[in-house]
């Protein structure tokens, strides 16, 4: 388990020479050990930047910890860390075992070991029957399926979720909602999720955290976020409302 400690994080890119945009602006909040935390927001709040600063993919300005170890001191690739993306991002010229593999095979584990961890997570996420199929040949829900098992199979101590469920069918969107809280709280993982939509948020959340202008304004259950008449709570509502009628 991994508890997250933010100190006053900020995140700018650099647009031109003179200009640059504050995405996330000094920061600082605990994501804590083994529990499932979703952040909601609208588009350009900053979510997946947050994400991506946690992860070491964006260079930043304050601390990140975790537990009491400063970021910095750890290169990536002893960062015990997942990513679930809303792409997949599966290997089209693998087959499904390969694909689940491979963060196993990167780091040279024995091929007992692989075999054994593949098939207990794809057993699991009912995914046995599939791999010796490539990508193509799945449905997108098992895509997805297969990328949160190539996730698990390296047993980390944090996942990150940016959207994931956003390009899955929606009869299947709340099944695999399900599915994912389910095996993280199994695993005792720490998990930070991101989303705009308001009902898998409520859905997922141990803590729900909303953020608007590359700030976490409100935190807490699902129900006090949702009920609290917060400014920012109430237009999201409305916003994220449009969005569903549209589609």
């Amino acid at each position: 388990m991994t508890e997250v400690i933010l100190d006053q994080v900020s995140v700018s890119y650099v647009i031109d020479k003179k200009t640059r945009n504050k995405v996330i602006d000094k920061l600082s909040i605990t994501f804590g050990n083994g529990l499932f935390h979703v952040i909601i927001g609208e588009s350009g709040t900053g979510k997946t930047t947050l994400l991506k600063a946690i992860l070491g993919l964006v260079s930043y300005e304050g601390g990140i910890y975790f537990g009491n170890v400063d970021a910095n001191s750890l290169p990536l690739d002893q960062r015990n860390f997942s990513l679930v993306s809303q792409s997949y991002v599966l290997y089209p010229h693998m087959n499904i075992f390969d694909n689940i593999a491979y963060p196993l095979k990167n780091a040279s584990a024995p091929k007992k070991e692989i075999i054994e961890r593949v098939y207990e997570v794809a057993e699991e996420l009912d995914l046995t029957h599939t791999l010796t199929r490539k990508p193509r040949h799945i449905s997108g829900g098992q895509q997805q399926r297969a990328a949160l098992a190539r996730a698990l199979v390296k047993r980390p101590t944090l996942i990150a979720f940016d959207e994931p469920l956003s390009n899955v069918d929606p009869h299947q969107r709340a099944e695999l909602r399900l599915l994912i809280k389910n095996v993280i709280k199994a695993r005792g993982i720490t998990a930070l999720y991101v989303t705009h939509d308001f009902e898998e948020a409520l859905a997922l959340a141990d803590v729900l955290h909303v953020m608007d202008k590359g700030q976490i304004v409100l935190s807490g259950s699902s129900r006090e976020v949702f009920y609290s008449n917060h400014e920012v709570v109430e237009n999201l509502k409305k916003v994220l409302q449009k969005q569903k009628n549209v589609y």
